[in-house]
């Protein structure tokens, strides 16, 4: 042992140490280490006495470093795929790593007078790139997220046997946030101003407002959940009622930026006249997407650190409040991109809504956006480029445990999503659609065409391994539709025709396209509806692109070698322009039995008349294909449709009525006429 070294420990040991960290062990250690040294350079002398010498000092800080706490052993053990692999994310067991990877980002910041982030900050978090006009349409819209769609449990019961509608979601055992819910005797509507809940009986002829929860000033209800006698109510808090704090965004007096929280509360609804507040907590963060399964409810925010700020380490670390009491989430709980300088972490919180118990927090920083949730697993994607830079998603996959969840493994592919539809997941293999834009790098310039657009379906392990891929469909196209139904993927792409691939992932490793059909105009939304036939909801149009209507087709997908459109139905004839609601919010699409369904649109003449406005409209299967079975006009163009459901031959709409407020009406489904309205709420946002 050298004088130098032996001087560092008498003078910085001066403290009782345990008998195996005393100087003469750690010495006796150092020196048996001798022993075990391989000299890797028979040629270099110099090298030869530097190994030993580097492997006692590494031993002594190391020892040290972990018995005073300086961090240098603070990282907890890597998660390993099944390969044996690494993965990219870690965490530690103090928060002395993250400080110290925001106080790196803070100076290259502040080194780079912060424009680099105003100007890529929001197209990194949406994995959106700068490019030419030509290839605009290749960029991702931000999203708001087995037999996969719940509305095909299109039958619920109450104990009076009352049959009723359940919110349509992509997996039959994971329920989804909506605006509007029913158990069969209530509705309960996260009315249009954003600040209330309304109770409707609905167990008479005539609706009558049993109960309406207010809520505070800043707070906005986005979506809302039943399960039994509890309501869950999700939202955000506005940030101008947090003035006492600092801005978390905020540069110079003409460039600021102010993020909300998330909040969550539970209400007991067993009296639906005396709603009682039960439970409540909020995360930070902006409020992303939720899932509910049994009891458990799963939130997610996305939360931004204020590196640009003096006091940026105020920030560092996500919190959540319980009952007033402010805390932290641990550092075992966050996980850590080590590839990624994102600043925003995904904030994901576990509550069961059964239990008067604290939720647990968890938390991974890096640009997670859209959710995937099944009864098996969670997942959260990262739109990002490679060093080509050319577009790639991120998977994080996450394990539920007891109380919360934790990350298990991550992967990529390349190309971006269209939304959560994409991605799907049977308890052993993930499975993901792409759109690929594919980069040409020439010095400091990049270019993408749309003639090198191509689109991918992929198929990944636990490990988030890529183990099966279907690569290079449909050139010059992108996705616009997803389903994946048991053991096949229906993926439609579009530019100026419509091709839909009937894809069979009964081997993973060898994931095959059957059959492909092409026809005018694409399908938005894609639902099914028996074991081989699929609804498609979208925009009509001709063998040169689309034509402003909107259309209903029915896929026979019987013979995957040949799908068919056995029916359209078109909504104008071409005679308005059309949009439907479900392209961007599936739970528009009510499924009212096991063969028929509605849809709704909005209808806007090219000269105004009397047939202009928003509608929803029944269609039925039948031997001879689908039919249209009547027309609901909901609503005008004062108005916006904003959900929908059934109870027995009654079917609810809630409409928002800019200027007057929230009205549900009610359409007895013998008849199909209007029977009963009712205001739930003034117009009172703001």
């Amino acid at each position: 042992m050298s004088r130098k070294t032996n001087d560092f420990l008498d003078k910085n040991m001066q403290v009782k140490l345990p008998e195996s960290l005393s100087k003469d062990n750690i010495l006796n250690s150092i020196d048996n280490s001798k022993a075990e040294v391989i000299e890797i350079h028979k040629k270099k002398n110099m090298a030869k006495k530097l190994v030993p010498m580097v492997a006692s000092l590494l031993l002594v800080v190391g020892l040290v470093g972990m018995y005073f706490g300086m961090g240098l052993d603070d990282k907890k053990a890597p998660v390993q795929n099944n390969a044996g692999d690494i993965t990219d994310v870690m965490s530690y067991q103090s928060y002395d790593k993250i400080y110290e990877r925001f106080d790196k980002l803070h100076k290259e910041y502040e080194k780079n007078e912060f424009w680099d982030v105003f100007l890529y900050a929001d197209d990194e978090a949406e994995g959106d790139m700068a490019v030419s006009d030509d290839v605009a349409e290749a960029i991702p819209n931000s999203a708001p997220g087995a037999m996969n769609g719940g509305s095909l449990k299109v039958e619920t019961t109450t104990d009076d046997n009352r049959n009723f509608g359940t919110t349509n979601t992509q997996e039959k055992d994971v329920d989804e946030g909506d605006i509007i819910k029913t158990d069969g005797n209530y509705l309960y509507i996260a009315n249009a101003d954003d600040k209330s809940i309304s109770i409707v009986d609905v167990t008479s002829e005539k609706m009558d407002e049993a109960s309406q929860i207010d809520l505070k000033d800043n707070e906005i209800v986005k979506e809302i959940y039943i399960n039994g006698d509890k309501l869950v109510v999700v939202g955000h808090l506005q940030p101008e009622a947090k003035a006492e704090e600092k801005t978390r965004y905020e540069v110079s007096d003409c460039i600021a930026f102010i993020e909300s929280d998330t909040f969550v509360k539970v209400y007991d609804v067993s009296d639906r006249k005396a709603p009682k507040l039960v439970n409540e907590y909020s995360q930070q963060g902006t409020y992303n997407n939720s899932r509910m399964i049994g009891t458990k409810l799963y939130a997610i925010s996305t939360y931004n650190v204020n590196v640009y700020h003096d006091d940026y380490r105020d920030g560092c670390i996500p919190e959540i409040t319980v009952d007033d009491a402010c805390k932290r989430i641990p550092a075992d709980s966050i996980s850590i991109i080590e590839s990624s300088e994102s600043t925003t972490y995904a904030v994901i919180t576990t509550l069961d809504i059964s239990k008067k118990i604290e939720p647990e927090s968890s938390a991974i920083l890096g640009n997670c956006g859209n959710l995937y949730a099944s009864s098996k697993g969670l997942f959260l994607c990262e739109s990002a480029q490679d060093e080509k830079y050319q577009e790639i998603t991120k998977i994080y996959r996450f394990k539920y445990t007891e109380s919360g969840v934790r990350h298990a493994a991550e992967g990529k592919v390349n190309g971006y999503i269209n939304n959560q539809f994409s991605m799907s997941y049977d308890g052993e293999y993930f499975r993901i659609a792409t759109t690929f834009n594919k980069a040409t790098v020439d010095g400091d310039s990049v270019s993408m065409s749309v003639d090198d657009r191509v689109n991918n379906l992929y198929i990944l392990n636990d490990s988030m391994q890529i183990v099966g891929k279907v690569e290079d469909m449909a050139k010059g196209e992108l996705i616009k539709s997803v389903r994946f139904v048991g053991n096949m993927a229906y993926v439609v792409t579009f530019r100026q025709t419509d091709p839909l691939f009937v894809i069979d992932l009964s081997n993973p490793k060898e994931p095959t396209v059957k059959g492909e059909l092409k026809i005018p105009g694409f399908s938005e939304y894609l639902h099914p509806i028996t074991e081989n036939l699929l609804v498609g909801v979208g925009q009509d149009g001709t063998m040169t692109g689309t034509n402003g209507d909107c259309k209903v087709s029915l896929f026979d997908v019987t013979n995957p070698y040949e799908p068919k459109e056995s029916s359209v139905l078109k909504v104008s004839g071409g005679k308005a322009y059309c949009y439907s609601p479900v392209a961007n919010n599936h739970k528009t699409y009510i499924t009212l039995s096991n063969n028929e369904f509605a849809v709704p649109f909005s209808i806007d003449g090219y000269v105004y008349n009397d047939n202009d406005g928003d509608y929803y409209i029944r269609y039925k299967l039948t031997a001879e294909g689908l039919c249209e079975v009547a027309r609901l006009k909901v609503g005008d163009n004062g108005s916006q449709i904003m959900g929908a459901t059934y109870v027995e031959n009654t079917f609810y709409v809630v409409n928002n009525c800019f200027g007057n407020g929230t009205y549900v009406k009610a359409y007895d489904l013998t008849t199909n006429k209007e029977i009963d309205s009712i205001q739930t709420a003034e117009w009172r946002r703001g």
